[in-house]
């Protein structure tokens, strides 16, 4: 179909969904309360779109934990749409004071999370690395700030971490873990 006179815009025009690669600058976020929006950077072949003019950006469900996206739609010379995902987690906990040593066991307490989070894990080892032989992962409903740890071994040295997480839409998302403290079991 031939152009009407004076139009610059091509006859056909390039759908976008079909070969761009889309990239984001950041694809794991930590919830703080405010949107995200990662930059974005559209491909075609060695061709960069420009924003805007080639193509527009929409961002959807990008403030609370859980999976956020961006809606790249081609504009001008270009057509189609990309829908790129990132993720949000909670923001994390840190461990309050010492580890308190017990017998055959230890006491462990952190600060409260009270937005976008579900519940606490906490997870103790025997080793250092945390290697999955030697640990164990509790979780902790979220009004709980503490956990008393019993039925360890005596005279041993444990190694202890936290961190939050939430649910949503049936997927777990998880903050990073709190620095380790470690504690060494009373008799």
């Amino acid at each position: 179909q031939p152009n009407p006179p004076g139009s610059t815009q091509p006859a056909d025009k390039t759908d976008i969904s079909k070969s761009a690669q889309v990239t984001l600058s950041q694809s794991v976020y930590t919830y703080s309360g405010g949107k995200k929006t990662p930059s974005v950077t559209v491909m075609l072949g060695a061709k960069k779109l420009s924003k805007d003019s080639d193509y527009t950006l929409a961002y959807q469900n990008n403030t609370n934990v859980g999976l956020a996206s961006v809606v790249v739609t081609g504009k001008g010379n270009y057509t189609g749409t990309i829908t790129s995902t990132f993720v949000i987690n909670p923001k994390g906990t840190s461990i309050s004071g010492k580890v308190k040593a017990q017998r055959r066991g230890f006491l462990v307490k952190w600060k409260k999370q009270t937005k976008n989070m579900a519940g606490y894990q906490v997870q103790y080892s025997t080793s250092r690395k945390f290697t999955k032989k030697a640990t164990v992962t509790k979780s902790v409903k979220k009004s709980a700030v503490k956990l008393n740890v019993k039925r360890l071994k005596a005279n041993k040295k444990y190694y202890v971490r936290v961190r939050v997480y939430h649910k949503v839409k049936g997927s777990k998302y998880y903050s990073g873990w709190s620095k380790v403290k470690s504690v060494k079991t009373k008799k």
